[in-house]
């Protein structure tokens, strides 16, 4: 067996401890936009099944806005061999309505009958508060489910921690999804606190958008581990987490979903003692964390095409895991750390800053992560 299978909360069925979160599908131009190589990613879905994984994750914005349609293509044959799951985009619904169209019109792209579970994701508590109540969008999925097109509702969160309770707390929601990794383990209690209501649990970038597993050697230094690969160690420490069900790894090609999938069998033994000497090492490496970006690419619509994500994880790399030869290696003659846009060009918009689920304030940020990455 490749995987475990685990009780999925009180939702009756059993999933894979790894789940395919469809957010880093490998990608192609074509008429001169970036969409999903089809010729890569659906043998790659496909594999994912045939090894044991039962849990995909996608949403409306991944990969360009087409996740959805390759992940229905890729997966609709083994329909009754998996569990789908995806996610409204909650920052364009404006009213009632808005649920169901988006509903029909993901399961019209995907190709399905219906959705296993549907996320209302990134929530926070004031969206919470004055969107998702007032709009009665927990009437929607009620109606949605009554109509045979979900089985489960789910959220998922990037901030306001304490708040969650209250959703939880309403038993309108099967499952719950989050982050967790190494750097970041501030999700501990609501898990524990979701688990124990009955709700599923999901932890989202264990690799932290995959910067832990590009530490590589220095990481596994840094953390005074003798696992094999950095990104062993930061499943491990996950699926350590008794709390959670499914830890959901976003897999761009086949030799990625092998490796991974080789710890997934015996993947939460590890002894309590090692998992405390991490958790004190990590502690003392997150006080240099100024900047907490999982890359999750929400910010992806910058006006001026500024890839975000990847100049925060380069700062990342270099100021909190020690990386930086190889950050110095990656700048080049030119020092453009092969960007497809400079963070000079940025125009504080603002467009970015509305969409970030960490709240971070990006143009400010930028310019100054930029100034020390010129500067190495």
């Amino acid at each position: 067996m490749n995987v475990k299978y685990l009780p999925f909360g009180n939702t009756g069925i059993n999933v894979s401890n790894l789940g395919f979160g469809c957010m880093r599908l490998p990608m192609i131009e074509k008429d001169g936009k970036e969409v999903v190589n089809d010729e890569l990613a659906i043998p790659l879905l496909q594999k994912a099944v045939e090894l044991g994984i039962n849990f995909f994750d996608s949403h409306w914005f991944y990969c360009n806005y087409d996740s959805q349609r390759v992940v229905g293509k890729a997966l609709r044959d083994v329909r009754d061999q998996v569990y789908i799951s995806t996610k409204i985009p909650m920052w364009l619904v404006t009213k009632t309505e808005d649920f169901m169209d988006y509903l029909e019109r993901a399961l019209e792209q995907m190709g399905l009958e219906y959705l296993d579970f549907y996320h209302l994701p990134h929530l926070s508590y004031p969206e919470w508060r004055d969107k998702i109540l007032p709009l009665k969008l927990l009437d929607e999925a009620e109606k949605a489910k009554s109509k045979g097109l979900i089985k489960h509702l789910s959220f998922s969160f990037h901030s306001d921690v304490d708040k969650m309770h209250e959703l939880i707390d309403t038993g309108a929601f099967s499952t719950v999804m989050g982050q967790y990794n190494l750097a970041d383990m501030k999700n501990e209690g609501l898990f524990a606190y979701a688990k124990e209501k009955g709700l599923g649990t999901l932890a989202m970038v264990p690799l932290m958008g995959g910067v832990l597993s590009e530490g590589g050697q220095s990481f596994l230094d840094l953390m005074e581990s003798d696992y094999a690969t950095a990104t062993e160690l930061g499943l491990r420490f996950v699926w350590s987490q008794p709390n959670i069900d499914v830890l959901l790894s976003g897999m761009s090609s086949i030799p990625q979903l092998e490796e991974n999938i080789s710890y997934a069998n015996d993947g939460n033994e590890m002894s309590a003692d090692t998992r405390q000497a991490l958790i004190n090492r990590a502690h003392a490496l997150n006080a240099l964390d100024d900047l907490y970006c999982t890359d999750c690419r929400y910010c992806f619509e910058c006006p001026k095409g500024i890839p975000v994500g990847m100049v925060f994880t380069y700062y990342l790399q270099h100021h909190v895991w020690g990386l930086t030869d190889a950050i110095r290696a990656r700048r080049g003659k030119d020092g453009l750390y092969n960007l497809s846009k400079l963070p000079s060009e940025c125009t504080s918009c603002g467009h970015c800053v509305k969409r970030c689920p960490q709240k971070i304030d990006i143009p400010t940020q930028l310019e100054r992560v930029w100034n020390v990455l010129q500067n190495l």
